[in-house]
């Protein structure tokens, strides 16, 4: 059974605004503390499980080296390397076993389901890094999906850019693609956690592809109890450039799923793309973004993508000092604090049992 002061990382909408500065505030100080060349083991012997059932570049990558930076050790685990993934051993027994060795567990998985019942059947804290939403034939997303790790990179990315004299709940931030609920893990996650930060949300899209009314009635009231940040559907991304900070666009068929190359063409590219013309009415103190990996020319041009405007590489990079103030801020409470007088004697324990094979032995 999972320790009640156990803290999991699967919905953001589960942290209180409070927590997520907190975190924020862990991260900006490691990465502070990273650019003056200092590195505590604030995780020394802290082991992590990381299980994946889909490719990745930057969440595998900043893990493992976040874990090694902090003093602990990281487990890389894909679907064809456990028995949950071959079909002999379901993903609770996995999860049970797993949390039963390790310290703390990520999980990337094309299902949320299945980053459900990891988190019900962990004995650890599980770290999400990232769900999709799993698809029906008609082409519309079933089920909700999260990618909670991204969106605290972008929040410390936003905050070290944001236009000076503006706190982070003064800005705007605009989204230029699907954004239909279920397709774009990350925007689902904007969606829910920015307007609570006081953050003014506009979905720049296709009216076909704007989130459900449901579900902006859902985030709003979120936004209501909280940061009271504004949440706006527009088909003319134009109209708000002026007032933008950060432009963000993803992939519309990641993982080959969404709309296809021909529709994404006809649908949303150029009008709901980030490209000359639309900086050209963007102030010069925003910022473009995207989560990456993405297509040239699809989602960016090539010109506003290596342009002085773009923090697309720098936002990649974050993506560590995100998975290192997490990995910290969830597991340091967590580790072991024994006396020295504790160690002492367990030590001579294990001294006594072990000593008298030294003399079995011809040196």
């Amino acid at each position: 059974m999972k320790h009640e002061h156990y803290m999991d990382m699967n919905r953001l909408s589960d942290w209180s605004v409070d927590q997520i500065n907190e975190l924020l505030d862990v991260c900006l100080l490691l990465k502070e503390m990273e650019e003056k060349g200092v590195r505590l083991p604030l995780l020394k012997n802290v082991s992590l499980a990381m299980m994946f059932d889909q490719q990745s570049t930057r969440t595998r990558v900043s893990f493992e080296t976040a874990m090694q930076q902090l003093g602990g050790h990281a487990m890389f685990l894909d679907g064809s390397s456990l028995h949950a993934g071959s079909g002999q051993e379901d993903i609770a027994e996995t999860a049970a076993i797993i949390s039963s060795m390790a310290d703390a567990i990520m999980i990337r998985s094309l299902s949320q389901r299945v980053i459900d019942e990891v988190v019900a059947n962990s004995t650890v804290p599980v770290i999400s890094g990232m769900s999709c939403a799993e698809f029906q034939s008609d082409g519309f997303g079933s089920q909700e999906q999260h990618h909670p790790t991204q969106v605290i990179a972008d929040l410390i990315t936003m905050i070290e850019r944001k236009p000076k004299g503006k706190k982070l709940s003064d800005c705007t931030f605009m989204w230029l693609g699907d954004g239909a609920d279920g397709f774009d893990c990350v925007f689902m996650d904007h969606l829910s956690l920015f307007p609570r930060l006081g953050i003014r949300v506009i979905c720049a899209a296709p009216k076909k592809f704007w989130p459900s009314e449901e579900l902006l009635a859902k985030c709003r009231a979120q936004a209501a109890e909280d940061g009271n940040g504004e949440i706006i559907c527009t088909e003319d991304p134009i109209a708000y450039a002026p007032e933008t900070d950060f432009f963000y666009t993803g992939v519309v068929n990641y993982h080959k799923m969404g709309v296809s190359e021909e529709e994404a063409f006809k649908v949303f590219y150029p009008k709901f793309q980030i490209n000359e013309e639309l900086m050209a009415h963007a102030p010069k103190s925003a910022w473009v973004m995207h989560y990456l990996p993405g297509n040239r020319n699809w989602e960016l041009t090539d010109a506003v993508w290596d342009g002085p405007q773009s923090a697309v590489l720098p936002l990649g990079e974050n993506r560590l000092y995100a998975q290192r103030g997490i990995l910290v801020y969830i597991l340091w409470p967590l580790r072991r604090n024994t006396s020295e007088y504790l160690e002492n004697y367990y030590r001579g324990k294990v001294e006594d049992l072990l000593t008298p094979r030294i003399h079995n032995y011809d040196f």
